[in-house]
């Protein structure tokens, strides 16, 4: 403010009454009219992004050179991303408008995988019923049961009897009738099934399970029959 000027005015009284005009030198308290008017806008548009993953396929190649049950990734998948471009329109910060401006897609990359197929036939030495042949060997989780478990029927699923040397398996895996053998177990038939066995898992048939001295714990199992090619000669 000027302490002191030289100004044409409307001098106003505090009640908003004109109270005259003229040309005179005033000090610098009296009350002036502003000379500049701040303006802001309630209308506001903003971009934002929106990212939505794309899974990878996988797809698979049997290979012949590779024993059966290997694979052999021969691509890394990597998922893609699709990107969406929206512009937001706010007034007085409330949204009222979202529009898609733009989509740019970055394409996933397929997983390739070669698949084993190749059997071989190979002895294994047991600590009680000797060498056996075994066509394909894997690690599985291997829990006990028998025909007072929860929820069992008390026969199993082919309609035999729950005892040692009848396991539960998933189809998927050891189907239904493969005879295999299972480490510090023995020899055992696939025979029974359950909803809790997924994957790699075995339940390990007991009369009485309460009295198997078997916890649950990782161990390898020998298919020893049902294999692609037919049983070994």
């Amino acid at each position: 403010m000027f302490s002191l000027a030289l100004i044409s005015f409307l001098e106003v009284a505090s009640e908003g009454e004109v109270l005259g005009t003229s040309n005179q030198t005033y000090a610098a308290d009296i009350k002036k009219f502003p000379l500049k008017l701040e303006t802001e806008t309630a209308f506001d548009q903003t971009d934002i992004y929106e990212y939505i993953n794309i899974p990878y396929e996988t797809t698979y190649t049997d290979n012949e050179e590779l024993d059966y049950g290997k694979e052999e990734v021969l691509t890394e998948g990597v998922d893609g991303t699709k990107t969406l471009t929206f512009l937001l329109t706010h007034w007085e910060g409330e949204e009222i408008n979202k529009q898609l401006m733009n989509t740019e897609i970055d394409s996933p990359v397929t997983e390739e995988i070669s698949k084993g197929t190749k059997i071989v036939w190979r002895e294994y030495m047991t600590g009680d019923v000797g060498g056996i042949w075994y066509w394909h060997k894997l690690r599985v989780w291997a829990t006990k049961y028998d025909a007072n478990c929860e929820g069992c029927l008390g026969r199993t699923y082919s309609g035999t009897e729950v005892k040692k040397g009848v396991c539960a398996t998933d189809p998927n895996v050891i189907p239904l009738g493969t005879n295999f053998y299972v480490d510090r177990y023995g020899l055992c038939r696939a025979e029974d099934i359950g909803g809790a066995i997924k994957g790699n898992d075995v339940d390990l048939g007991f009369v009485d399970a309460s009295k198997a001295a078997w916890g649950a714990e990782y161990t390898d199992v020998y298919l020893i029959s049902n294999s692609p090619i037919g049983d070994h000669p």
